[in-house]
């Protein structure tokens, strides 16, 4: 093996073949983040020591690495994102394992930026065998969910989604066992779509979980509301749900009350204990809100307490105040507003009322400062 103008040679039986193109004296993964991806040295230095990635096979297998990915419409922020949460694909087989893998995902229809996230979620992706691992377990998701768009939705979704044939068994026994509790297809296949990390968890936390809801918290199995609550108690003990239902009761709600706020919003159980008692002491002290109200009002559990209904309800007082408004819109009203439409809402109000906007624009900026 020889050094001719920045080349290694190695000697084969049959001849020289070039081996790598240098930089400085070694293939390193620092070196080539540097001067050929234009990471910063604090973060070459972080990524060419993440996974003990510390040199390239050759620095012309990763050009072609990054050739492919700008070839599936990466851009270079995507590709060195890519590289930061995975930087062993600069040593992957560019044409016989990278490529036919990474077209497997495009023609799902996933794009660049999909891509991006899901590597950024499980940066082991692209390691799985093609025709062993992706290509079965994304046939059998497919099956389940009935388009390339909703394999899509179920990847990107999920946390823990692996191409594996674990993934597979797990998804086909949860499945199961969701059928035969009585949940139909349709039902099944939504909360796939929208929480399939949670149709990966052991068989026996689903089991607990189905029964809970039903003989703990009377959330029956024909409810909407149901297979949103079974992701909600998934990971919660029964005390842990017992100690929340007892915030509500210190603020003088009755069981059946809790009951019926459980059934038509069970993501309430998802607020912290502190952060509940916030929000009822708010609704209930400030402005004198019933259960009843609150109960028929399920939106006011999902938005935040400091970022959206504590500004709106703000400025919309400034208005009654002003006498520019009498009783409509109601506060459950504007905070179903998106964002866009409110500030219009409030500009029409702004030759009455200057800097209006303004208003409510610097108590969401000091909320997030809190």
């Amino acid at each position: 093996m020889f050094r001719i103008s920045g080349f290694i040679f190695r000697l084969r039986p049959h001849g020289f073949a070039r081996y790598s193109t240098l930089s400085g004296n070694s293939n390193s993964v620092f070196d080539y983040l540097t001067h050929s991806l234009n990471f910063s040295k604090q973060d070459a230095i972080f990524v060419s020591s993440k996974g003990k990635v510390t040199h390239l096979k050759s620095t012309i297998n990763s050009d072609l690495v990054v050739t492919i990915l700008k070839n599936y419409g990466l851009n270079n922020s995507q590709i060195k994102q890519i590289v930061y949460c995975s930087p062993r694909i600069l040593n992957s087989k560019p044409t016989k394992t990278l490529e036919p893998k990474v077209r497997v995902f495009k023609e799902l229809g996933l794009s660049g930026s999909d891509l991006v996230s899901l590597i950024k979620k499980n940066p082991q992706v692209l390691w799985p065998g093609l025709h062993s691992r992706i290509i079965p377990c994304v046939d059998f998701v497919k099956k389940l969910v009935g388009s390339d768009e909703n394999v899509i939705k179920v990847i990107n979704n999920s946390k823990s989604f692996s191409f594996s044939n674990r993934t597979i068994s797990r998804l086909s026994t949860n499945i199961s066992l969701m059928q035969n509790y009585g949940l139909s297809n349709e039902r099944i296949i939504k909360f796939m779509l929208t929480y399939p990390s949670q149709l990966l968890v052991p068989p026996k936390l689903i089991k607990t979980s189905l029964s809970y809801l039903e003989d703990k918290l009377g959330i029956l199995r024909d409810l909407g509301s149901f297979i949103h609550a079974v992701r909600v108690v998934m990971y919660r003990t029964d005390s842990q749900i017992k100690k929340k239902m007892q915030i509500f009761s210190s603020f003088g709600w009755s069981d059946h009350e809790i009951a019926t706020l459980l059934r038509a919003q069970p993501n309430c159980l998802n607020l912290t204990e502190s952060y509940l008692s916030d929000k009822l002491k708010y609704f209930m002290k400030e402005l004198n809100y019933t259960p009843s109200i609150l109960i028929g009002n399920t939106h006011f559990w999902t938005l935040s307490l400091e970022k959206r209904i504590k500004p709106r309800n703000q400025v919309l007082n400034i208005l009654k105040e002003t006498e520019l408004l009498k009783d409509k819109p109601s506060l459950s009203t504007i905070l179903t507003f998106s964002e866009p439409k409110f500030l219009c809402f409030l500009k029409s109000f702004e030759n009455h009322v200057p800097r209006l906007c303004d208003t409510y624009m610097n108590s969401i900026m000091s909320s997030k400062g809190e």
